[in-house]
């Protein structure tokens, strides 16, 4: 029961970090939208993109390393000392040569935006590596509020820069950087970093180790990026970027979805990996795995359900050719939820080679699908490309690991789950509102029934841990 109890105070922990800012990203939709055309949005967008693709090639994905490995030494301070000395070191110099390459390569073709890249990608390898630090030394709490500060304070820097001073695109690009250098700031105090910072800390076999484990995610990384977000640069090319706008504002609900299984993923790694060799281990699994499916395609559908009534009170009329995509959008993801819950054994086992594997092959499936259609159906490519690149994910991942572990998600939820998906499907193109009433409830009903026993679990664990503190007080 203690696994069960961790991974929930864990959860709740992180939950509380990102629903700050998923709120707060909300909140700006209706700013960005309303205050930038489709152009300057898509553009801001596909630069980030290309920061997200930069940053596993320049810290090597050391950050996913120092977490892993922290996780065995989190009571014996001089190896902490010699993880964080070690990668500290060598993400500054990886940091350093970046900038150097691209302040070249941005003199020599004229590129207008590299500047912002440099920076940005640069803060970025610094704010990877102190969260999962923090994460790594079981300061979930840290990892939580640093995230909570990162999206307000995007908040209050985007309406001065949108707002007040109306800078557009450089207003973005300035919020975005500041934002990150005071998320870093507190990282920084609230771990203490100096303590575990040493010259004479700094090992070429701890370095070699780390290295040995992180670098087979670069590909990883490459992959999602190509999963996730190839697409846009794909539109952009071939569409324009005004239509990548567009994409990106059918991404964004999905990416609250998505964002909010991240939150579990965290727990959920962390107590695979530390519970790995355990007798029940199989039986766990499979429990959770259940449970985690029928909460979060519960979620799914419920989003689904609520997008006729939402959508058109958010979002401005321009962009309203992203309804359409958003629900192949949020079923792609869903079954990248399938695909994370599986993901953690490989972490638990260190074979991030499998990851790297089974990652690329649904990466190169998701461009030869987006090549294929998009000549022949537009937009509608882009969304269909990712939903097949994470099914064939999720099949591969499932072979491949049941093999070795017992780990299957309950037929009945599987099953009962992907008929009211399809039901919900027709109703939501037909978005006839009487329909859309009985659907909204019809899925609130199967929610409430899948996940009751969740529910009373959990109140459970509230009232106890409430009880706790009156006594502790």
């Amino acid at each position: 029961m203690s696994r069960k109890k961790d991974l929930a105070k864990n959860t709740a922990i992180l939950t509380f970090g990102k629903i700050c800012t998923q709120c707060i990203s909300f909140l700006l939709l209706p700013l960005y939208t309303a205050l930038l055309d489709t152009a300057e949005y898509g553009s801001f967008d596909l630069l980030v993109t290309y920061g997200t693709l930069l940053l596993p090639l320049v810290n090597w994905q050391f950050d996913q390393g120092i977490f892993r490995f922290l996780l065995e030494c989190r009571n014996d301070h001089e190896k902490q000392k010699g993880l964080f000395s070690t990668i500290f070191a060598a993400n500054t110099v990886q940091s350093v040569i970046y900038a150097i390459v691209l302040t070249i390569i941005t003199i020599l073709i004229h590129f207008e935006f590299g500047p912002f890249l440099i920076v940005y990608v640069v803060l970025q390898v610094y704010t990877a590596l102190l969260l999962q630090f923090a994460r790594g030394l079981g300061n979930n709490k840290v990892y939580a509020i640093a995230s909570f500060i990162s999206a307000s304070s995007t908040v209050v820097f985007n309406v001065v820069t949108l707002v007040i001073f109306v800078m557009g695109l450089s207003g973005l690009f300035l919020a975005t950087i500041a934002s990150q250098a005071i998320t870093i700031t507190y990282l920084f105090l609230t771990v203490k970093a100096w303590k575990y910072l040493s010259f004479s800390c700094i090992k070429k076999s701890v370095f070699k180790t780390v290295r040995k484990y992180s670098l087979p995610l670069i590909p990883n990384n490459l992959a999602w990026w190509v999963v996730n977000v190839s697409d846009r640069t794909i539109v952009s090319y071939i569409l324009g970027v005004a239509v990548n706008g567009i994409y990106t504002v059918a991404n964004k609900f999905s990416n609250v979805f998505i964002q909010f299984y991240n939150i579990f993923n965290l727990s959920w790694t962390e107590s695979v990996s530390l519970h790995f060799e355990d007798e029940d281990r199989d039986a766990f699994l499979s429990e959770m795995i259940t449970t985690m499916y029928k909460l979060f395609s519960c979620a799914c559908l419920g989003i689904v359900a609520c997008m006729p009534f939402i959508f058109p009170v958010i979002i401005n009329e321009r962009y309203a050719e992203a309804y359409p995509q958003i629900i192949i959008l949020m079923y792609a993801m869903m079954l990248r939820v399938i695909v994370g819950l599986y993901s953690c054994i490989y972490i638990a086992q260190k074979d991030s080679k499998k990851v790297a594997y089974t990652s690329a092959t649904a990466a190169v499936i998701n461009i030869a699908v987006h090549i294929a259609l998009i000549w022949k159906i537009g937009l509608y490519a882009a969304s269909i490309s990712t939903l097949v690149a994470f099914g064939s994910m999720a099949v591969i991942r499932y072979i491949d690991i049941n093999k070795t572990i017992k780990m299957k998600i309950a037929a009945p939820a599987l099953i009962s789950s992907l008929i009211l998906a399809c039901a919900l499907a027709v109703t939501y193109y037909l978005n006839v509102m009487p329909i859309n009433i009985i659907m909204l409830a019809v899925v609130c009903a199967y929610a409430i029934w899948m996940n009751w026993g969740f529910a009373v679990s959990a109140a459970k664990m509230g009232i106890d841990f409430v009880k706790s503190l009156r006594k502790k007080s």
